[in-house]
């Protein structure tokens, strides 16, 4: 039963990720956006105040189920995704499919953790407690 539902994870999150062409992580602390494209190959990253920075040549890596990776063209590692419907920006009220790790922000305040959607997997708002 354990294999079946691995096979499930996996399937879900090749079949969501193979329609993916673009992700849009959220960060806080410091407020960061990044936005991966398949197509182009390339990661944006915007952050308030300073000048948009883009990275080509990034690859998206299959690393197992809902386990996935955004590497340079020197195979490092710059973001680690988890598609785990549990990706929080670390402010707002809204779950993200993804949850994200982006590796030059690791030393930050929210080490780096954050929230991420697709094209085809978006995150949504939770009612208030």
């Amino acid at each position: 039963m354990k294999s079946f539902k691995t096979l499930s994870v996996l399937i879900l999150g090749l079949s969501s990720i193979s329609k993916a062409d673009v992700i849009k992580c959220n960060f806080t602390e410091p407020f960061i956006n990044t936005t991966y494209s398949m197509a182009q190959q390339t990661l944006k990253i915007e952050s308030a105040g300073e000048p948009t920075r883009t990275i080509k040549n990034v690859s998206f890596q299959i690393k197992g189920p809902g386990l996935f990776e955004l590497q340079d063209k020197n195979k490092k590692v710059l973001q680690s995704l988890t598609l785990n419907n549990n990706g929080s920006d670390g402010m707002s009220d809204k779950v993200y499919p993804f949850e994200v790790t982006f590796a030059e922000l690791k030393n930050m305040a929210n080490s780096g953790l954050g929230g991420c959607e697709s094209n085809f997997l978006k995150g949504t708002e939770q009612p208030e407690k």
